[in-house]
């Protein structure tokens, strides 16, 4: 099982043609507080294999998973422990890096290689072909950004952290650090300055957005480009994942490009 779409799109690039991994916290819950029903919960105490972010994002989480076990990856740990596209603060949104995802990929392929040796191959030529595909898109990203004035944007919440500093962006304000926190006047106000002393023309929101209302908040013309980080609209497949990372990058791209 995974818990987040993300984290289900890319354990579907490794176990294409075994199995189907299963989502824990569906479209429509928040990750930070899930309505789990007992079923689901019993469920997930029971997966052969668990893929989950960890406590900084499913903190509710955490007492239903056994982060010691041995069929349990905890991505968040993980990533900490080896450094690779860390950023400086606590960050929970660790799909956001093909790097990221590249590890993650690497150490759920050989643990399900340990608990299903009967797929080995399988799962081994997956990864291959996963491993592959990030390489041809880490190109396509940086061809899309190459030229843009890729530090004058703004992003309402920050979710960005990972794939700016993968490919050598960064946004010049952001409403909130934590989306569960409203801004208030004083930080609008700065927001406003900011905007303005700088020229942005782009401002990166989440479905849960209101532009209509942002827009009257800032009081001046902004391409407002909606980018749902969770990616719920991809179904299952071996692709999903990359395209998931593509299309994001050329929403991105084409909003700062404005």
């Amino acid at each position: 099982m995974a818990s987040i779409k993300p984290l289900q799109l890319l354990a579907a690039a490794i176990t294409d043609g075994v199995s189907s991994p299963a989502l824990v916290i569906g479209a429509g819950q928040d990750p930070h507080h899930p309505a789990l029903r007992p079923s689901e919960r019993r469920t997930l105490a029971q997966a052969g294999m668990t893929l989950w972010v960890g406590p900084p994002l499913e903190a509710a989480l955490a007492d239903v998973i056994d982060t010691e076990a041995e069929n349990v990856i905890t991505a968040y740990t993980l990533l900490e422990n080896s450094g690779l596209t860390f950023t400086e603060r606590v960050d929970p949104h660790v799909w956001l890096s093909t790097g990221n995802a590249r590890l993650l990929a690497q150490v759920l392929a050989r643990r399900l290689q340990r608990f299903d040796s009967a797929n080995r191959v399988a799962y081994a030529n997956n990864l291959n072909r996963f491993l592959l595909a990030l390489d041809t898109l880490d190109q396509e990203i940086a061809a899309q950004f190459a030229g843009l004035d890729t530090d004058n944007f703004a992003v309402y919440h920050n979710a960005f952290a990972y794939f700016e500093k993968q490919f050598g962006l960064q946004h010049q304000v952001s409403f909130t650090e934590n989306e569960e926190i409203q801004p208030g006047v004083r930080r609008i106000l700065q927001i406003q300055e900011i905007i303005a002393a700088n020229e942005i023309s782009c401002l990166l929101i989440e479905p849960g957005n209101n532009p209509v209302q942002l827009a009257q908040l800032l009081d001046r013309p902004l391409q407002m480009t909606s980018i749902d980080v969770l990616g719920f609209a991809y179904p299952l497949s071996a692709t999903a994942y990359v395209d998931f990372m593509r299309n994001l990058s050329v929403s991105i791209a084409e909003c700062i490009g404005q």
